[in-house]
């Protein structure tokens, strides 16, 4: 067994945690390397899905608005009814043509060309400088 000198055992453990850091340093880098894609295509995808879903759901809404305010009509005028009786159907139709505008909310400009050119901005500043 050989005797070790004090300077060899202070040189392996500087070795050694200097091996620890550059492991650490490897781990935290290595992921942003291997991950790094072009997200312009994606963000297009989801916006251009995002925008025909908002103009399929402002469409809707027309109709199903339509709908119950002839329903609630015929109701009032033919069958008697109160508008009380009718509100649960108004309400419904309300929070149903609320939809289209609830999702035009969540893209945050008109579903025209730059519907979704903020998110994208802010997705591609994240993608390029923090990851």
């Amino acid at each position: 067994m050989a005797i070790q000198s004090p300077n060899e055992s202070i040189l392996h453990s500087q070795r050694t945690r200097l091996f620890m850091v550059m492991c650490i340093m490897a781990l935290i880098v290595m992921p942003g390397l291997a991950l790094a894609q072009d997200a312009g295509a994606t963000i297009d995808t989801t916006c251009n899905f995002a925008s025909n879903i908002q103009k399929i759901l402002n469409a809707l809404s027309i109709v199903v608005v339509t709908i119950a305010v002839i329903f609630s009509g015929y109701q009032i005028a033919f069958a008697h009814k109160r508008i009380g009786d009718v509100a649960p159907v108004m309400i419904g139709a309300v929070l149903i043509g609320a939809a289209g505008q609830i999702a035009k909310m969540f893209l945050g400009t008109s579903a025209g060309t730059d519907a979704c050119k903020p998110t994208a901005d802010l997705l591609t500043h994240i993608l390029t400088n923090y990851v």
